[in-house]
């Protein structure tokens, strides 16, 4: 049940998408001849006036099919006028640049939903979510999942406890009682000193529990939600960055991927299931934007190149540009793929609040 509502979240993606190029490309008087969510073979097709509507076999992605994309299509006479080719080159960039707006839209819609009515309310609890790299916790072989009973002779369930008994002993040796998997356990492990505070850092994180959700005036949540836009965008690019290092392309995951998250997210609840869709939505903009292609961006380049020179590029240009692009894509398909599979056959996609 939860993978087919993320398969439909991705498809309302997508078809969001689609529906920018499709909008932008009537107002501009263009001829559109399909209009697809996913690809063929279609499940379902009906067409209606000039337009051919359907719905993919494969839940990949979709399309929108203008008359006179590329300039070696067959272009009957009379539909020349109304080819992309054939509009000034401002239309085709908003044609083409449409979705990703669509998407950045719909991000920010769905982000202030988030912030208006399902913000999370977590409460801490003594369950171990997260043990830092070379801390106090991880010399003392403490996990995820381990939940902390007692320090020293002082016995507390309260995270809030636990955090003021390990802060106040920077540089000290503890006792730890802990329950792992129904079992107690004795460990032994050395706190650690804070830089900025001085305090003492065991070097773990605290499972949060969603009792409820908060909400915040409309006004708070659109400038809330509007904040949220440019400071992921910033985050995106970092991720991209990234993706020349090892680290970086361990991260990246394909749709299949996206769907198994995106199904986990709705078991922490539908405010961050919204709000993870949210996410989606801008990395599919940006994604989209970039200078590659057969991308948006890649098109939207072409077109300023065009402008600036003066005369259509090359086909042999285009087709060149477009190879490169696209050995790019499969390549990092590929380990997309291969990251998928290692994370299906170990840990899985589970996810913490």
């Amino acid at each position: 049940m939860f993978i087919l509502i993320a398969i439909l979240g991705i498809g309302l993606l997508i078809f969001v998408h689609e529906l920018g190029h499709f909008l932008a490309a009537k107002s501009f008087g263009m001829k559109v001849e399909k209009f697809y969510i996913g690809f063929p073979p279609a499940i379902a097709k009906r067409k209606r006036g000039e337009t051919e509507y359907g719905v993919g076999f494969i839940p990949l992605g979709g399309y929108v099919k203008i008359t006179g994309m590329t300039r070696d299509e067959d272009v009957p006479e009379d539909a020349e006028p109304r080819a992309y080719y054939s509009k000034p080159v401002w239309q085709r960039i908003v044609v083409v640049s449409a979705g990703a707006a669509m998407n950045v839209v719909l991000a920010l819609l769905l982000f202030f939903i988030f912030y208006w009515q399902f913000i999370p309310e977590l409460v801490s609890t003594n369950e171990v979510s997260m043990v830092q790299v070379d801390s106090g916790a991880a010399a003392a072989g403490l996990e995820p999942g381990d939940r902390i009973l007692a320090i020293n002779d002082i016995s507390t369930e309260d995270p809030e406890v636990l955090r003021e008994q390990l802060q106040s002993r920077p540089d000290e040796d503890v006792t730890l009682l802990i329950e792992r998997e129904g079992e107690k356990m004795v460990l032994s492990a050395h706190v650690g000193r804070q830089e900025e505070t001085g305090n003492g850092l065991l070097g773990v994180v605290f499972h949060g529990k969603q009792v409820g959700t908060l909400d915040v005036p409309a006004y708070e949540a659109v400038y809330d939600a509007a904040r949220d836009i440019p400071m992921i965008t910033r985050e995106v690019f970092i991720v991209l960055k990234e993706l020349f290092t090892s680290e970086g392309l361990e991260q990246i995951a394909t749709p299949i991927g996206i769907v198994a998250v995106s199904s986990e997210t709705i078991k922490l609840g539908w405010g961050i299931y919204i709000r993870v869709l949210g996410f989606i939505s801008l990395q599919l903009a940006i994604l989209n934007l970039l200078p590659l292609l057969p991308l948006d961006g890649g098109h939207v380049m072409m077109n300023l190149v065009e402008k600036a020179k003066g005369s259509p590029v090359r086909k042999e240009i285009y087709e060149k540009i477009s190879a490169v692009g696209l050995i790019i894509f499969v390549t990092l398909f590929i380990i997309a793929l291969m990251n998928d599979v290692q994370r299906l056959m170990g840990p899985g996609f589970g996810l913490e609040p």
